[in-house]
């Protein structure tokens, strides 16, 4: 019998294995934050990206990664890391997140 070391999220174990996430990019640039409005009657979405994959936001669900890779004229690059790695990806996401100053660039879409 094998017994698989892992880590515990919110009371759920996980083995310590490689699990697949996804990244959006575009060109060179990679996906951090978006942002939907209606402004009279219209919805503007606003994407912002970074040159930088340490802090981009990691997606775990792959059709969600594809549909904001198509929204955005994006494409989906997919990444295989320990479950503690991700976890990483995504705290270094959100501190860029919250810092004020940032090298982004924005694309927006019009409906």
């Amino acid at each position: 019998m094998r017994i698989l070391k892992g880590i515990e999220v919110g009371g759920i174990k996980f083995p310590n294995k490689e699990y697949p996430y996804y990244f959006i990019k575009l060109g060179k640039l990679y996906h951090v934050s978006e942002s939907c409005r209606n402004v009279k009657r219209k919805e503007i979405s606003s994407y912002e990206f970074t040159n930088d994959e340490l802090v981009a936001l990691p997606f775990d669900t792959q059709s969600i990664a594809k549909q904001t890779a198509d929204e955005c004229g994006g494409y989906i690059v997919v990444r295989n890391a320990k479950f503690d790695d991700y976890i990483s990806q995504g705290e270094r996401w959100i501190n860029y997140i919250d810092y004020k100053e940032k090298n982004k660039w924005k694309v927006y879409t019009l409906k």
